[in-house]
């Protein structure tokens, strides 16, 4: 059994507390040390956050392309979402969060859309940018990817085994910075157009632009 047949099985047993927003589902659960099951999405995205006594401890994410965990899955929330919140007892809620558990809460905590960057002085849209990191067409794992505007750093995370990372923006022109873990560094410009993007970066190749 995969870790959504076992979720939908604990739903399926679980009590439904109501629909909330995502900064609503967090300031009633911290409030009422509540533990459940917060779902939102449809038959091709969901999106699973785990609450253990009131907190957001772990968040799964499940789409065609596949599945992520943890500060990763985090990442993807926009804040906008509505959840189907299900009360569960908290003991399961610790077993579920402990597979899924995201360690840097920074990742919940989301800014709202007119506090995110904004390019050409217009506000634009939210979406996200998964980038798959290279050399010589092999993927890079463990590898530190910066998003920055300038000399500002916006976010910065580390590759996946599959070399891939994924970052929530507004759509813009961004400059990627890659962090061998030799300690190379490999400047990339990112044209950042849609909703969702990705796209790859080998940084066996010359240094360019990227549309995506």
């Amino acid at each position: 059994m995969d870790f959504v047949e076992i979720i939908d099985e604990i739903l399926g047993n679980s009590t439904y507390q109501g629909d909330y927003g995502y900064r609503e589902l967090l300031k009633l659960a911290k409030s009422k040390s509540l533990s459940g099951i917060a779902l939102s999405g449809d038959q091709d995205q969901k999106i699973f956050i785990i609450i253990s006594d009131g907190e957001p401890e772990g968040v799964f994410m499940n789409d065609p392309r596949g599945s992520l965990f943890g500060d990763k899955a985090a990442y993807l929330i926009s804040g906008e979402e509505t959840f189907e919140l299900f009360l569960v007892n908290p003991e399961i809620t610790r077993a579920l969060a402990s597979r899924c558990r995201v360690f840097d809460k920074s990742h919940l905590k989301k800014r709202l859309p007119e506090e995110l960057p904004v390019v050409g002085g217009k506000k634009g849209k939210i979406g996200v940018l998964c980038i798959s990191v290279l050399r010589m067409g092999e993927p890079m794992k463990g590898v530190r990817v910066s998003i920055r505007r300038g000399r500002q750093e916006l976010i910065t995370d580390t590759t996946t085994v599959d070399g891939r990372v994924c970052f929530r923006l507004m759509n813009g022109r961004y400059d990627c910075v890659v962090f061998d873990r030799s300690g190379e560094i490999y400047p990339f410009m990112v044209d950042f157009k849609d909703k969702y993007a990705e796209t790859e970066i080998d940084i066996g190749s010359p240094v360019g632009e990227t549309n995506v």
